[in-house]
């Protein structure tokens, strides 16, 4: 871990280095030395940070942790609430998130000082730190306020697809505006009053919040309401299947770790922006499968592949509650179906670059519920290890062992064999359609396969127990 993270700060600083020789070389009308002197290079940049805070919080927001701290000790002391929430959010400030951009941006800022006045260096640079700060305490109070109000994250994830629609469709010229904001900063640096009002504003927010829910009732990790198996939801009235599918979906949104492989299923949604506007990937159906595997079989790879090891802490109720193994794994399979099946509704828009796209999308759908699904319950099965639900997906390694490896065969590499032997005998639309068909047959034989996987539990459950119990 040394040395992976001497190497990325190695990258991203001499990243930082080469910033200005990369900015020269970047093709912009109208922003050359001979209109703006020596900030034409920084007018460039500017142009292009509104998209690099942008994805810059798309990443912090699954990769970055809330900075934890144990406060439940010190709660009935005679310390200040107030300084315990001080204590919290200024110590978020020397995150690695934070310091990866100075590592960048350090070597610009002594180009900048050494070519633009002392005051247009020191306004762009002083506005750049505090923005990254106001960042950081956005971010912060997104975060928690979206793990207890599910509607904070449908409004963000709302708001993020608007500004994409809006700069996709050339509705507003982000890049204009990007540097009209970002030019400010040097031309008139008075306007550093402007993010240091966005930092007030969001200090201000953490520091409310935090100090409203910093009592030991809402801390304590004891639940009052007990888990019951009636359910009074739509999944609920296709019996106990459907009852222990909706308990699925409760644990995935209850736990941080299970939630964000969850929202990160239909960030990826978004891949296909990537794919289909650029005329290379035209026709090419072997992108398409691609494509249509990761769209509709993330959840289920993801989530998957650690099947038994979410329930790690607690699988000794798995094997002795009134619930056969069949049921377990129909709904597994159910939940599957329901995720991967609406991650291709909403990716029906696609459809916009070819039908071909719509067609692939549903084929690989059939194949991925009728042959992968039961490979991945079957791979995430074997040699499971406990999971720890309080922390993130990204840079985790926990629970992943020598099966989530093995897995990749069957969800990435069988598909695409069995394409290209379709493609053989019938050509690009014949091997998506003889996909499908595979897809489509093995699914009428879901009983069976459900079957063989609870025989199988059936046989491992004690050895399984005994692993959990041993970790």
């Amino acid at each position: 871990m040394i040395l992976t993270f001497v190497y990325l700060a190695g990258s991203l600083l001499v990243l930082g280095i080469f910033l200005d020789d990369i900015l020269i070389n970047i093709p912009i009308d109208g922003i050359d030395f001979n209109t703006y002197g020596r900030s034409f290079v920084l007018r460039r940049l500017d142009q292009f940070l509104i998209y690099y805070f942008f994805f810059d919080f798309i990443i912090r927001y699954f990769m970055q942790k809330l900075p934890a701290m144990s406060v439940q000790p010190y709660l009935h002391l005679p310390i200040n609430r107030s300084s315990l929430v001080h204590f919290m959010l200024l110590k978020s400030i020397w995150s690695p998130f934070n310091l990866i951009h100075f590592l960048i941006f350090i070597p610009f800022m002594f180009e900048l000082f050494e070519n633009l006045d002392f005051m247009q260096a020191f306004g762009w640079s002083t506005g750049f730190t505090l923005l990254v700060f106001a960042s950081n305490y956005f971010l912060l109070f997104i975060k928690r306020t979206s793990d207890v109000d599910a509607r904070v994250y449908v409004g963000m994830l709302a708001s993020l697809i608007s500004i994409i629609a809006l700069d996709w469709f050339d509705v507003l010229d982000f890049q204009a505006l990007s540097g009209l904001m970002f030019n400010a900063l040097f031309l008139h640096p008075w306007t550093l009053v402007v993010p240091l009002f966005l930092i007030g504003v969001t200090y201000g927010l953490n520091f409310k919040f935090l100090k409203a829910n910093m009592y030991l009732s809402k801390l304590s990790k004891v639940k009052k309401n007990a888990v019951s198996y009636s359910g009074n939801g739509v999944l609920s009235r296709f019996g106990l299947v459907g009852r222990l599918t909706e308990l699925e979906f409760k644990f995935i949104w209850r736990n941080k770790r299970s939630k964000s492989v969850f929202m990160m299923t239909f960030l990826f949604l978004g891949y296909g922006l990537f794919i289909f506007p650029n005329p290379e990937y035209a026709g090419n159906y072997l992108m398409y499968v691609l494509f249509s595997i990761v769209i509709t079989g993330m959840f289920m790879m993801n989530y998957g592949q650690y099947l038994l090891g979410w329930e790690g802490s607690y699988f000794d109720h798995v094997l002795t509650r009134n619930v056969s193994f069949k049921d377990y794994y129909m709904s597994k399979f159910l939940l599957f179906a329901i995720v991967g099946g609406g991650s291709m509704i909403l990716s029906i828009p696609y459809a916009y670059f070819g039908w071909e796209v719509l067609i692939a999308l549903f084929c690989v759908f059939l194949f991925n519920m009728g042959v992968s699904s039961h490979m991945v319950m079957f791979f995430g099965s074997m040699n499971p290890k406990k999971i720890d639900l309080s922390q993130t997906t990204v840079f985790n390694w926990q629970g992943v062992g020598a099966a989530q490896f093995l897995m990749v065969i069957p969800v990435l590499v069988l598909p695409l064999a069995i394409f290209g032997l379709g493609y053989l005998i019938w050509g690009d639309m014949g091997g998506i359609l003889f996909l499908g068909a595979v897809g489509l047959l093995s699914l009428a034989g879901t009983k069976y396969w459900i079957s063989l996987l609870a025989k199988w539990l059936t046989d491992q459950r004690y050895n399984i127990s005994n692993d959990f119990r041993n970790q």
